[in-house]
């Protein structure tokens, strides 16, 4: 088989689409926008025919991997290929796509958890859930820029902020004029079903609960627009788990480490 570099967007837009039909669980927006997004495509040709395409990043790292369906008998020797051409040493995957996921497993040496996907179970909102929570315009947005740098230690100097606040995606809780917590529905706009959430907390109202709080009314917002929430913390993050499990979450998938050598 033969790896080859490629900008040519459509084409693994067209083989991406067909990846995510095959998906049992929501690819996390993290891992899409972020990690997968700043990865280098790569077309897989076999016989002179473009077979499917893969993602590796600088590390390395296989991120995502599509053989269409005609050819997914040689998904574990397109593995076994990349590995040899010294294009891959590790992946970072779910079982979201099985055959891949399998392949990716059955070369590995180590294996060992990244990130804990969350999918919301459809519990009722805390009936004593009186956090209030207004939509970020746009007079707030230099002051939520501030607050992501000094609370959460993100410097938004790409228009994060800008964007979810045009897409009406930005919510935030306030006390005293105080922004004591932050939170985000953002609309998928590949996976039409699912909204992703997340949530930030002023470092001096910690441990009062208002991380679940504060994710239960995205996943009310979420659910008023049709779309199914979820959202993701690391396997490090033991608070985060504990806060998301709190607002009616179950993980649904993990992404793991996957070294070869």
């Amino acid at each position: 088989m033969n790896f080859i570099k490629t900008e040519n967007t459509d084409t693994v837009n067209n083989f991406r689409k067909a990846l995510y039909k095959t998906f049992v669980a929501p690819l996390d927006s993290m891992w899409q926008d972020l990690y997968i997004a700043s990865s280098q495509p790569y077309l897989i040709e076999r016989d002179g025919q473009q077979i499917g395409y893969c993602c590796i990043d600088s590390n390395e790292a296989l991120l995502q991997l599509f053989v269409n369906k005609e050819n997914r008998h040689l998904v574990r020797d397109t593995v076994r290929d990349l590995i040899d051409s010294s294009l891959i040493s590790s992946a970072s995957l779910s079982a979201i796509e099985p055959v891949s996921f399998n392949a990716c497993l059955f070369h590995s040496k180590s294996i060992q958890t990244n990130t804990l996907c969350y999918e919301y179970s459809n519990k009722d909102l805390d009936n004593e859930n009186t956090l209030n929570v207004e939509l970020v315009t746009t007079q707030y947005s230099n002051a939520i820029r501030s607050y992501y740098k000094d609370h959460v230690g993100f410097d938004d100097t790409f228009g994060y902020v800008d964007n979810l606040v045009s897409r009406k995606e930005l919510f935030m809780a306030l006390e005293d004029d105080t922004i004591i917590a932050t939170g985000e529905c953002r609309l998928s706009v590949t996976q039409l079903d699912y909204a992703d959430v997340g949530v930030s907390v002023n470092t001096k109202h910690r441990k009062k609960g208002l991380a679940t709080k504060m994710l239960q009314q995205m996943a009310h917002k979420a659910i008023e627009q049709n779309r199914n929430p979820i959202c993701s913390t690391t396997i490090d993050n033991i608070g985060s788990q504990k806060a998301i499990e709190k607002a009616g979450f179950y993980c649904s998938n993990i992404i793991f480490d996957i070294k070869f050598n």
